[in-house]
């Protein structure tokens, strides 16, 4: 666990990118708390003078060796996490970005960083429970493949 995570003073401004190519979502697979082994979106904590534009470039990079562009935000989410006394335990603002492939390429996926593991998933296979995603995440996942069909038109 990384200090200062965990039951903070205040907020943490995080960003996630819904990464879009071929109809297809790359997922990760948490490799640290909170969530650990729970898949998601790759993304992570902004750093002190960096936008989120500039913040999800380096997290994708991280995670998984992709590099992206930036295109859009498609929505800010709250993720409070409550312990068993109702304290709280995490609370990120996180800025939802569409990306693509910078170079329209998804080849060579490298986990490392935050992720134990990154696959490209098919849109009809996002809500399998294999992958146990939820909303707001769902949504965040639905928004991106719509606006990226419509870049393509």
């Amino acid at each position: 666990m990384r200090p200062g995570r965990e039951y903070p003073a205040a907020p943490m401004v995080g960003v996630a990118a819904a990464v879009v190519w071929d109809r297809k979502i790359l997922l990760v697979r948490r490799g640290r708390e909170p969530l650990k082994g729970a898949w998601s979106l790759p993304g992570g904590l902004l750093e002190l003078g960096e936008t989120t534009a500039e913040g999800i470039v380096r997290e994708v990079a991280e995670e998984t060796g992709l590099r992206v562009r930036p295109v859009e935000v498609v929505a800010t989410i709250d993720r409070i996490h409550r312990d068993e006394a109702g304290r709280v335990q995490y609370h990120y603002v996180l800025v939802e970005w569409l990306c693509v492939p910078a170079d329209g390429q998804a080849c060579g996926l490298r986990c490392g960083d935050d992720a134990d593991e990154a696959v490209w998933v098919a849109e009809d296979d996002i809500s399998s429970a294999v992958f146990g995603l939820e909303e707001p995440t769902l949504g965040v996942i639905d928004r991106a493949l719509r606006h990226a069909e419509t870049m393509k038109r």
